[in-house]
């Protein structure tokens, strides 16, 4: 099934940074420098190996999931007892799950 769609209306701009000649997908407001593709590629920080990794990704105070180079910080599972390390500085008073508890395996 395919889509039947408009075509987008596309704005002739000059890019702020190498004064080339190009079209956006938006209406400029000018209250924004507006950038060629090539300029605002430039501009946006290198992603991460592995992609995105939000919040929801997985991890939370088992540690799974979590980047290699995240400073790691040592803890005491609240339920069972057991030493584990957890990408966030405890807070007193807070729980603080291992992982095996965090996913439900320990009670």
């Amino acid at each position: 099934m395919g889509y039947d769609r408009a075509p987008r209306e596309e704005f002739e701009v000059t890019c702020a940074e190498c004064g080339v000649q190009t079209t956006v997908p938006f209406k400029p407001t000018g209250d924004r420098p507006v950038k060629c593709r090539d300029c605002f590629q430039k501009g946006r920080p290198p992603r991460s190996e592995g992609g995105f990794r939000g919040r929801s990704g997985g991890g939370g105070g088992g540690g799974g999931g979590f980047r290699s180079d995240r400073e790691m910080h040592d803890a005491t599972c609240t339920r069972c007892g057991a030493k584990t390390q957890v990408p966030f500085k405890p807070t007193p008073g807070r729980d603080v799950l291992c992982r095996d508890c965090f996913r439900g395996g320990r009670s």
